[in-house]
């Protein structure tokens, strides 16, 4: 009797020896034991599924179309393969589970038909790419007698999706429809990543071995922290401050062992909440079995000052306990552990962005939502959280109550004011339950208040100029980055001034920061900086004056927070100003405008019932912001019929909705690491795109054609490069004004 061939998922390139190549059977059931068990942490009742998505999500590669196209090719790549449009075995899979006779057919097909292209949209009008036209199309016959027992499976008869919450007002139905797209990606989530660790395994195992699990332990991190925290206290001097952190961080101690769920920890900046939530986040994991800890912070110039802590905390414990990932990660720390951990975010902590982090909650791409099971089971800590767009306010708070009631997870949302997002009755996509680590939230905000915010009304910028030459250590924040530039160049001719905006990169902002301003701000020195709101989320700089454009009430309590913020002096001094130009169109306008109000109703404007009255206006009261995105369309109302538009809603969710442009500027060692792009005859490297990344800037698109029609950039493997120096300059970065097409001569030598 003839043997029948045994099927292969995987070749081994320039090895025609089919012993050494991988089989079906084997992947199906390497993926299948990974994803049950990524499943199975989350939610015992979601194992089959993994497993049933492991054994069918490759059912296509029985074809004899690609059995040939594998020895014929040799390509290994069969990933990306089916991206490209070369071979197609995903869609059998996704045929196969609506064959049978069951609604949640439908949800296991998007995961296996886009588990290399990504989830499809249920219909797309043009083109074939929707799940709808797919499970239509011909697909080369696969079935054969070594695939009779894959089709005899049957599909889980239901899905562990949690019923609305006993006081919702919301839309039942949308939320039911929300919770099926999450289980939806956190399933494909675990599909994704287990095919993704097994096919390295056998492909290159070598590399499989460098993403060995770190030993430590929540309990080892907890304590870290707790010894880390103890030397904190037993060197710093007695004073007021010092004394409130201490009570926080014995708050949060004390809180850790609560039973999970939603918690908020609102400290005044200055407050030491940083450390005090990573403590309860580390000791709250510990206690109650959870996986780690996710950072959230809204922006990156802060992760890189946080995250610089966080190792100094945990070096003893060796190397891969903290995952550092946003877009100007310091190439320098990065490590063969490090980059794979940003892949799937398998790190005990994780310290990433806002928008890093929802984004991927609502992404469709394999790559994105790799990560997602294991954000499953995690403490969340969602720093300034009141800095959340209102234009995507509905889908992000129904983010964080899916993590918490579907996933295991525990959120700490922390503020330096009181919670925005409390479920009432006239807010009701607001969080229910949300406990508060520190109870007597009013109290430590007066003990810890070091600033008086003086309202001055409008000011022209000579008379600004004037007020902030007067002073010799003195911050000013504006809101536009014209204004910020204009300013600085009205300043006296001072060695001690500077200028900080998103027009330098982030590697010449450090340098600032770190090399000037923080270094004469210890030694009492002269200071002065004009800077755009970059400098207000977190970094820690302490200035006894600080001048504010008008703006939010929230964003003007961080800027407060830059205000005598060790308490050095008696009292400091918030002057809230309005300056010659309104902010720009949108959320700042908006959010300054509320502001104004505010300043109108109210005497002290960091107090608690200014900052609520704040929240009611830019929050509360705008309902019909509240999913301008219109996000929650391209969910739908109805979960029975599963017709959900993946990527609809992916495009749809971004906290930046105009998609910026890079252009890589050579400032000190940025000149160098062009020369290299523009010298090598290959696409960069990883390492070299990681290093070039902060010597970058973001631009509009506009703002480019400009510079291209200037003749100052050059495009080496479609990376924008700056050409002409005199365009960026030392003090204030890229000036877009000077690009006029003229070229001094320095700019032309080599």
């Amino acid at each position: 009797m003839r043997t029948a061939m045994p099927h292969y998922a995987h070749s081994l390139p320039g090895n025609p020896d089919r012993s050494k190549w991988e089989t079906l059977g084997q992947h199906e059931q390497a993926v299948a034991k990974l994803s049950a068990g990524f499943l199975n942490r989350i939610d015992p009742g979601l194992a089959a599924w993994g497993d049933l998505l492991g054994r069918w999500h490759d059912i296509g590669k029985y074809s004899e179309d690609f059995q040939c196209y594998l020895a014929s090719n040799g390509d290994s790549d069969v990933h990306s393969s089916e991206v490209s449009g070369k071979v197609d075995h995903s869609t059998a899979g996704a045929q196969l589970a609506c064959s049978k006779s069951s609604p949640l057919g439908k949800l296991i097909a998007y995961t296996l038909a886009g588990h290399h292209a990504g989830l499809p949209d249920w219909d797309v009008a043009t083109g074939r790419s929707g799940l709808k036209q797919r499970l239509d199309k011909k697909v080369p016959c696969w079935r054969a007698e070594a695939t009779k027992g894959l089709e005899a499976l049957g599909l889980p008869e239901s899905i562990p999706i949690r019923p609305p919450h006993t006081r919702e007002t919301f839309c039942k139905h949308r939320i039911a429809s929300f919770r099926v797209t999450c289980l939806t990606r956190m399933i494909f989530s675990a599909l994704v990543d287990a095919d993704f660790l097994s096919t390295e395994a056998f492909m290159s195992p070598e590399q499989s071995i460098n993403r060995a699990n770190v030993s430590a332990n929540m309990t080892d991190l907890a304590k870290a922290i707790d010894n880390h925290l103890g030397c904190l206290r037993s060197e710093a001097e007695p004073s007021p401050v010092n004394q409130i952190r201490d009570e926080v961080s014995k708050a949060c101690v004390d809180a850790a062992e609560l039973v999970p769920g939603l918690f908020s920890l609102n400290v005044p900046t200055g407050g030491g909440k940083t450390l005090a939530s990573l403590q309860f986040a580390l000791r709250h994991a510990a206690h109650h079995g959870l996986d780690g800890v996710v950072v959230g912070i809204p922006f990156t110039s802060i992760i890189e000052q946080n995250a610089k802590v966080y190792r100094g905390v945990f070096e003893s414990l060796g190397e891969g306990v903290v995952l550092e990932h946003h877009s100007n990660t310091d190439p320098e720390q990065e490590t063969t552990q490090s980059r794979l951990q940003s892949e799937n975010w398998d790190a005990p902590l994780v310290v990433t962005t806002n928008n890093q982090l929802f984004e991927s909650l609502f992404a469709c791409r394999a790559s994105r939502c790799r990560k997602l099971h294991r954000i499953a089971r995690r403490v969340i800590i969602l720093d300034e959280v009141q800095s959340l767009p209102v234009e995507l306010l509905t889908p992000t708070l129904l983010a964080i109550r899916e993590l918490v009631e579907s996933f295991g997870c525990t959120v700490v949302l922390c503020t330096a004011t009181q919670p925005a997002f409390q479920w009432q009755e006239d807010f009701a996509i607001g969080l229910h339950e949300i406990r508060n680590i520190i109870p007597m939230t009013e109290k430590l905000h007066d003990r810890l208040r070091r600033t008086t915010v003086h309202p001055i009304g409008a000011l022209s910028d000579e008379q600004l100029v004037a007020r902030i030459n007067a002073e010799d250590r003195v911050l000013c924040i504006v809101n536009t980055r014209p204004h910020a530039s204009k300013l600085f160049a009205e300043l006296d001719e001072s060695s001690a001034n500077f200028h900080l905006s998103t027009r330098m990169c982030a590697a010449h902002r450090l340098h600032v920061l770190d090399g000037q301003i923080r270094p004469r701000l210890d030694q009492g020195l002269q200071c002065r900086v004009i800077s755009t709101q970059l400098i207000e989320a977190g970094v820690d700089v302490d200035f006894p004056v600080v001048f504010r454009d008008v703006c939010g009430i929230d964003s003007l309590t961080q800027a407060a927070g830059r205000c005598n913020r060790e308490g050095r002096a008696a009292e400091g001094s918030v002057y809230f100003f309005q300056g010659e130009r309104r902010p720009p169109p949108g959320t700042l306008r908006m959010s300054a405008d509320h502001g104004l109000e505010i300043a109108r109703q109210f005497d002290d404007l960091l107090s608690p019932e200014a900052i609520e009255a704040y929240f009611r206006l830019h929050y509360w009261q705008q309902k019909e912001r509240w999913d301008f995105r219109q996000v929650m369309d391209a969910i739908g109302r109805d979960p029975s019929r599963m017709e959900f538009q993946f990527r609809q809603i992916a495009d749809r969710y971004r906290f930046i909705e105009e998609v910026a442009e890079t252009l890589y500027v050579p400032w000190k060692k940025g000149e160098q690491l062009i020369r290299s792009l523009s010298e090598s005859d290959y696409p960069p490297d990883r390492k070299l795109r990681r290093r070039l990344q902060r010597y970058s800037i973001n631009l509009r698109r506009h703002e480019m054609v400009q510079l291209h029609a200037a003749g100052a950039v050059l495009s080496f493997h479609g990376y924008n490069t700056l050409t002409q120096r005199h365009l960026y300059d030392q003090k204030l970065g890229l000036v877009l004004s000077k690009a006029d097409g003229v070229v001094p001569p320095s700019d032309l030598m080599c």
